[in-house]
This record gives structure tokens, sequence and C-alpha cells, in this order.
């Protein structure tokens, strides 16, 4: 069996994933596919950002958290830092999803 890094993806298929992203954003979804340049198809996804609010000589006076509701979105390889497991699938998955796997 191969052991690159698509087999490894593919065990967290229908996980939770948070991907980072290169400008900081922080995408939290359910994890549908991922292809040979390992751009990511993530479903019910939100994305987090930080927002800092500088005073004078460029001290952070305040940092707030923004969230928004993406839905069905694709995240291009290129652009993602790191992936980390958030949860499980959920049990109800596998009777709302038919198995997956490369080329199905």
């Amino acid at each position: 069996m191969p052991s690159g890094k698509g087999s490894k993806l593919l065990r967290y298929v229908e996980h939770r994933l948070r991907v980072t992203l290169q400008d900081g954003r922080i995408i939290i979804g359910t994890f549908l596919a991922f292809d040979k340049h390992l751009n990511l198809v993530l479903s019910d996804s939100e994305e987090f950002r930080s927002l800092r609010k500088k005073g004078d000589r460029a001290a952070v006076v305040e940092e707030r958290q923004e969230k928004r509701s993406l839905g069905l979105i694709i995240l291009r390889g290129e652009n993602v830092v790191s992936v980390a497991v958030e949860g499980p699938p959920p049990p109800s998955s596998a009777a709302r999803m038919a198995p997956g796997g490369p080329g199905v």
C-alpha cells in the first residue's frame, strides 16, 4: 500500500478539519475530497479571521475574531499551511454519503 500524502489524507474523509491558510485565516469544515495538488473540498465550512485594531506606535490595542459561514468550498492546496483534525465524522454520515475513494 502506498504511504504518500494521499493515502494518509484519505483516512480523514468526512472528519471535521481545521485548515490554516497562508494569510492567517482558519477554515473549519467537513473534509469531503482532495486531489494530487492537495486542493481540499470542505462542506459546512466556517472562516475565522483575527482582526487587530492598532493604536499609536503600532501597538495592538484590540484583537477580535470574526466568524463567517461559507458552506461548500474548495481550498487551493498552494494556500494551505496546516491541516488538523477537529473531530470525528458524525455518526449519521454513513447513511448520508456513499463510500468514496480515489477516482470514485
